[in-house]
């Protein structure tokens, strides 16, 4: 068969060899003419079929044509998807604005932090109006350093004292005194009025239902706690009787 195409010019043996078969190895690629050189033209010349010079692929042949990947799976197909930003994104923002926004009304009508407002509060409504420093720091949420700070400051303003407990010589009580019982009427209010107007009147009686069911879910699946005894459990923070 190669004397039939001895004859033919490289791109129609190149044709030929495809039909009548190859080795395995043979590239049928044709290439570009060269010019002329010295008065003589080039003669084309078959990539890696053993008539020309060897390359491994036809890619790497400068007069080939590269074309780029298609429909490539994104670098980021774990990212999170527009609703979970969505979702995230907004609990984050709407928690520190209404956080923010509170902070500067008590602070501006009470002379008190909004922590310290609801430590106030959270005192008031438990039983015998006192609490133990940790689930104070637990209900408002605080860490245990925050919350040992927020109450020495309202300890200093008068409105709380510490006690010790009987059952438990390590444990410390924060309980409510008279001038702290006088403060919270008014503070109370400017708190209510606050989460209301920030928060709560911007959301249909659906969609409050709706938002303490999902922080009920997230707050028992997201935070278990160990109790005293080892035994984990679900951590539900303490819900003060009124706001």
């Amino acid at each position: 068969m190669s004397s039939d195409l001895a004859g033919l010019p490289a791109s129609m043996r190149a044709l030929r060899l495809t039909q009548f078969g190859t080795p395995t190895a043979a590239l049928v690629t044709a290439r570009v003419p060269r010019p002329t050189v010295g008065g003589h033209s080039q003669k084309e010349r078959l990539v890696g079929d053993g008539l020309g010079e060897p390359r491994t692929t036809a890619l790497r042949d400068r007069d080939s044509v590269r074309v780029g990947p298609v429909n490539t799976p994104s670098a980021h197909a774990d990212s999170f998807t527009p609703q979970e930003l969505a979702a995230w994104r907004g609990l984050r923002e709407v928690h520190a604005r209404v956080i923010h926004q509170l902070d500067i009304q008590m602070q501006a009508a009470h002379g008190l932090t909004l922590s310290q407002s609801e430590v106030l509060i959270l005192l008031y409504d438990a039983p015998g109006q006192r609490m133990r420093m940790t689930e104070l720091a637990e209900a408002v949420p605080l860490s245990r350093s925050a919350c040992t700070r927020t109450v020495d400051r309202l300890v200093t303003l008068g409105y709380v004292t510490r006690r010790a407990a009987t059952d438990d010589r390590r444990g410390r009580y924060a309980q409510l005194t008279d001038t702290g019982r006088q403060v919270i009427t008014p503070a109370r209010a400017t708190h209510r009025e606050g989460v209301r107007a920030a928060f709560l009147d911007r959301l249909r009686a659906t969609d409050q239902v709706a938002l303490g069911d999902i922080w009920a879910r997230v707050r028992a699946g997201a935070f278990p706690r160990s109790d005293s005894t080892g035994n984990t459990e679900p951590h539900r923070l303490p819900i003060p009787a009124r706001a």
